[in-house]
């Protein structure tokens, strides 16, 4: 690899020498001078060449990295100094962008628009199908063996039913339950996880179970050992074949939280009970939050500014108290993903985020009818700019062709080009991608306004220019069929700018928002989906409006009613969920409900962690991205350009020792095959050598164009 391989079109090779590299680091790399050559021309070689009596040019050496200077240099006769000085007309920058597909990574292969789950040992150490009966509600699963199995490993569980039947592990199609565990223990045949598994010991089919590793992905999912670049193996050379050979075939995914969740209770000091946000498993992760991306955890006057819907209704919470971080933090020598994300709609290059198998509350299903579960989000083409920094962004929007026809598509997160990151700042989905839920399903949020006071009181709920958060649970308390899962993460506010205190009316905020939502009684329950057997508001009255709510001073009033389950002791029709109307399904908070609303607590039903116990899964212990990810990179190319034009008749001077400085020998044309740049001391920083030496011939001027990447 030492030679130019010849080419009939002569090029010139360059390379940016140790030199140029060691100035290049200093800070003080300069291109001033240049310099012609033929240091490996043979001229009593060339006499032959030109009287037709051998063949083919002169074979010249590649630059190397550690190059030496010029040995012969051709000069003006009488020259002083080999070196020609640069000017701005000899130097031109150009920049060029390229770009590329990147190979898509994730848990699945995707054909068709249809996702089969990857078992391969890669991916997972073991998985199996469990019979239903063994889900009897209780935190020990018995398994066929667990000699795979680590404590710390992550189990994730796809519910089926008789209806449904047993499906293969691999299958992401049918909208079933997935939920996510921790091997917090085990035996030789059995393992104990972090929180209370559902009881389907009623059924007699087969669930699936898939293992995957804990712990941070370039540890525990990869195609070998991988290896950062600066590692001491590969500078050593002692290890070729681990050059591009590892990779990680997903990407890395931080769950990152800045306040408590609504129902953490316990947690008063100096002895707290459970674990607050602050020992959540991602909280290193807060400052790309806020303040480098701008996520704030606090509502601002600015920010309150944007309620459209005019006084006395509803407006969404403007923090976001949750992000999902995905990015590729692994040990892998190859830049995989260039220098940035590259995007261009016009030409359909995106970045497409694919979770098979969430139930996404706005796909284009009407209520209770969805039957295929899967959700893409796609970037959009407008850049943007946080604040007024330089980090640019695109909004991340769902896909236009699995939302509802003629609905906006909503930006659920952005795309950081530059950081080579995605955010999903929506925290719906932020939830229903978390391994501590309970469910894979996203709701919707809720809508409401004040009302005059009702109920037979003469007072409102809602004292003038107070604020009250709202969302809302939907909770299955029965000793058997699905467990509890997190209350809707999307809460909105209602402030009380009249003049009178006001009672609360509020709703589902629209319709056909519950496509993967069953009732389980139904003549046409088809098996699929989720169900509840409560509807719960949850609620917290504060006096600033940009005041946050408390984890443990949420209430919780029960609206369950045969109005919204159409029979008593049934689960919950969604279409009389949806229905906007209150007088009909007596969705109305007041100071008598008020008076018999209770504390609302999540620490049980999900199983918190108790404080100062980092072994129990917890919110932000999340590490792998569990869906697809494609997209293409690019990369910003700056070629130097030198024009070098050489007047043969100026020139016509070698220092070459085989060519006969005599003129009656008739010394055969000189050859140029080499040109250096130097910088102002006269270091040769860059070396471009020619694939055919070009002659020298009077009255004639060649063009030498080398140009350096940087």
């Amino acid at each position: 690899m030492s030679y130019i391989i010849p080419s009939s079109s002569p090029f010139v090779s360059i390379k940016l020498t140790d030199t140029g590299r060691r100035l290049l680091s200093l800070g003080q790399l300069n291109f001033s001078n240049w310099a012609i050559g033929d240091s490996e021309i043979n001229y009593n070689r060339e006499i032959l060449l030109d009287a037709s009596s051998v063949s083919g040019s002169s074979m010249i050496m590649r630059p190397f990295d550690n190059q030496p200077n010029i040995k012969s240099f051709i000069t003006p006769t009488g020259a002083i100094t080999p070196f020609q000085p640069l000017n701005n007309s000899n130097i031109n920058v150009v920049k060029a962008i390229v770009n590329n597909s990147a190979i898509e990574r994730g848990f699945f292969s995707i054909s068709g628009g249809v996702s089969t789950t990857l078992t391969g040992g890669t991916y997972t150490p073991y998985n199996q199908l469990v019979s239903n009966t063994q889900l009897t509600g209780g935190t020990t699963l018995n398994l066929i063996s667990t000699s795979a199995i680590t404590v710390g490993d992550i189990m994730l569980i796809k519910l089926t039913n008789n209806i449904v039947g047993s499906i293969v592990a691999t299958e992401n199609t049918t909208p079933i339950p997935y939920l996510w565990f921790k091997v917090q223990s085990k035996t030789s045949t059995s393992v104990t996880v972090d929180r209370k598994l559902p009881n389907y010991s009623g059924f007699s089919s087969n669930s699936s179970l898939i293992i995957y590793r804990g712990g941070e992905v370039y540890n525990t999912i990869a195609t070998g050992n991988t290896t950062s670049y600066w590692d001491s193996g590969t500078l050593s050379f002692d290890a070729s074949s681990n050059i591009t050979n590892s990779d990680v075939p997903v990407w890395n995914m931080n769950n990152v939280w800045c306040e408590n969740l609504a129902g953490i209770t316990g947690l008063t000091n100096p002895s707290p009970i459970y674990e607050d946000f602050t020992k959540f498993g991602s909280y290193q992760f807060l400052g790309t939050k806020n303040p480098y991306l701008e996520y704030l955890c606090e509502s601002t006057a600015s920010t309150l500014s944007f309620n459209c819907n005019g006084p006395g209704f509803s407006y969404p919470d403007d923090v976001n108290k949750s992000i999902s971080i995905l990015h590729y933090t692994n040990n892998t020598i190859s830049s995989l993903y260039g220098e940035f994300l590259y995007i261009d709609t016009t030409n359909n290059k995106t970045v497409n985020i694919i979770l098979p198998d969430l139930m996404y509350h706005r796909r284009n299903y009407s209520t209770a009818s969805g039957t295929t579960m899967g959700m893409t989000f796609i970037s959009d083409g407008t850049l943007k700019i946080v604040g007024t920094s330089d980090i640019q962004y695109y909004d991340l929007l769902e896909d236009s062709t699995l939302i509802a026809s003629g609905a906006t598509a909503l930006a659920i997160g952005r795309v950081y080009p530059q950081l080579k990151i995605i955010v999903i700042h929506d925290d719906e989905i932020v939830s229903a991608i978390s391994y501590k839920s309970n469910r894979n399903w996203t709701l919707p949020a809720l809508s409401a306004s004040v009302v005059a006071p009702s109920g037979g009181t003469s007072t409102g709920l809602l004292a003038i220019n107070s604020t009250i958060y709202l969302s809302y649970s939907l909770e299955n308390s029965a000793t058997t069929g699905l467990t509890t899962s997190l209350p809707c993460q999307n809460y909105i506010k209602v402030t009380n700018d009249s003049s009178s205190a006001k009672d609360i009316s509020f709703a589902i905020s629209g319709i056909d928002l519950l496509p993967y939502m069953r009732k389980y009684e139904s003549a046409s329950y088809d098996g699929l989906g989720f169900y509840a057997n409560k509807f719960k508001l949850i609620y917290q009255i504060v006096q600033d409006p940009n005041a946050r709510p408390e984890s443990g001073s949420w209430k919780v009033y029960d609206f369950t009613s045969t109005a919204i389950t159409g029979s008593i002791n049934q689960t919950i029709d969604p279409k009389l969920l949806e229905n906007p109307v209150s007088s009909v399904n007596g969705f109305v908070l007041n100071l008598i409900n008020d008076a018999s609303a209770t504390t609302f607590d999540i620490t049980q039903s999900l199983g918190m962690a108790a404080n100062n116990s980092p072994e129990t899964l917890q919110f932000g212990d999340e590490r792998f991205f569990y869906g697809n990810l494609t997209t293409f990179i690019g990369a910003t190319i700056y070629k130097t350009i030198f024009d070098i034009r050489v007047n043969s008749g100026q020139f016509d001077s070698t220092s070459n020792t085989t060519r006969s400085k005599d003129t009656s020998t008739n010394p055969p044309n000189i050859k140029v095959s080499e040109v250096g740049i130097y910088d102002n001391s006269n270091n040769l920083v860059c070396i471009g050598k020619l694939s055919t030496p070009v002659a020298l011939v009077a009255g004639n001027t060649i063009m030498l164009e080398l140009s350096v990447d940087f």
